[in-house]
């Protein structure tokens, strides 16, 4: 396959959502992937490569080696968008390879669970692992909102209108919470990410609720229910 055509299928990919995926994480998967294209590797093995280093970053959280752990989620969120991508460079797009999501979400969840873990133990305090449950909860919401709005409307909710095209820059998502774990760490506060990442995603929450409903009502006011 030729290279123009490679690179007009990972253009008709539905666009980054974050700033960091945007600006940074996009130009080096596509560099990655036009490399990866004419090998053998292919996106199931990229997917089971991804969870693998992944689970080594929920290792380290709970064993306390945060700053390592840290700096390897980064390395996770450029190699969770090669699957993706290799998949639609290949023609090789499956049913069964949206599952990935749902590992994805696993796996971001385990962080946080394993964070506030070490985090309770160090510090006696029962504190870090009541944040990381709520922003879980969070999570699981809006990421529900989301989905539901995708199945609903045939379009993701954050490309729908022009509000949600500039919020999705900004809206919680696992690369922005890296952010804030690596500041935190960085500036010897680590559990103060838990209270921020709590406090980005029930932002999320209540944004991606409120607008979701004013889409859904009014599709359901245009078709006369």
């Amino acid at each position: 396959m030729e290279r123009a055509e490679i690179e007009k299928r990972l253009e008709k990919a539905k666009g980054p959502s974050d700033l960091l995926a945007a600006y940074v994480h996009r130009p080096i998967e596509n560099w990655i992937v036009l490399r990866l294209v004419d090998t053998p590797i292919t996106p199931n093995q990229l997917t089971l490569l991804t969870n693998a280093v992944a689970y080594v970053v929920t290792a380290l959280y709970y064993l306390g080696y945060l700053l390592p752990g840290s700096l390897l989620s980064f390395i996770v969120g450029i190699l969770d968008g090669l699957d993706g991508k290799l998949a639609r460079a290949k023609d090789m797009m499956t049913k069964v390879g949206k599952l990935e999501h749902a590992l994805d979400l696993l796996y971001e969840f385990s962080w946080l669970a394993a964070l506030a873990l070490y985090l309770s133990r160090s510090s006696g305090s029962p504190e870090p692992i009541a944040y990381a449950m709520t922003a879980i909860i969070l999570i699981a919401f809006y990421r529900y909102c989301y989905d539901i709005f995708g199945k609903m409307m045939g379009v993701s909710l954050d490309i729908y209108g022009p509000f949600e095209r500039v919020f999705r820059r900004v809206a919680g998502r696992r690369n922005l919470y890296n952010i804030h774990i690596l500041v935190a760490i960085l500036l010897g506060v680590p559990a103060i990410a838990l209270k921020t990442i709590t406090i980005h995603a029930a932002i999320t929450a209540v944004i991606y609720a409120w607008r979701a409903a004013v889409h859904l009502h009014a599709a359901d006011v245009a078709e006369g229910r």
